[in-house]
């Protein structure tokens, strides 16, 4: 009997302040090989007993060395993965959430990435873990949220 289960994680996309680009890490060789795709947001897995958000915060910080906090953060949506070749039993729930920061923060990658870029929404890299379409659509809930605070 094969031994099926959830998964829980978080996708963080990070734009900078007036929402002109996206903050995309290019994972290693290993993660590129595995996924067939080169470029995507900070994220990973909710470790047991983490809220969402530390989530989030936990890997932006691991992966690219930004300190973000909880009220940088806006819920988008959820994504679901049933079917995936890499872990064909494990049913994923992702939950996606959008920030913005200032582009000049210095960035700290760790092995998980090879390199980091702020890309124009006009102009993202081939390859994508999530399409472009998805990428600007998020972008442009990021911009309705953020902008009505202010």
């Amino acid at each position: 009997m094969v031994d099926k289960r959830f998964g829980l994680g978080v996708i963080v996309c990070i734009f900078n302040m007036d929402f002109s680009k996206i903050f995309l890490l290019k994972r290693n060789k290993a993660k590129r090989d595995l996924n067939k795709l080169d470029w995507g947001n900070p994220g990973g897995r909710v470790e047991w007993g983490e809220k969402l958000t530390e989530a989030c915060i936990r890997e932006v910080k691991e992966e690219s060395g930004i300190d973000l906090d909880s009220k940088q953060l806006k819920f988008s949506n959820i994504k679901e993965i049933t079917e995936n070749p890499i872990a064909p039993t494990v049913h994923f729930l992702q939950f996606i959430y959008v920030a913005r920061i200032n582009q000049n923060k210095k960035i700290i990658l760790n092995d998980e990435s090879e390199e980091y870029g702020w890309f124009n929404l006009d102009n993202l890299p081939d390859k994508t873990l999530d399409s472009k379409e998805v990428l600007i659509r998020w972008c442009d809930f990021a911009k309705k949220e953020f902008l009505k605070d202010n």
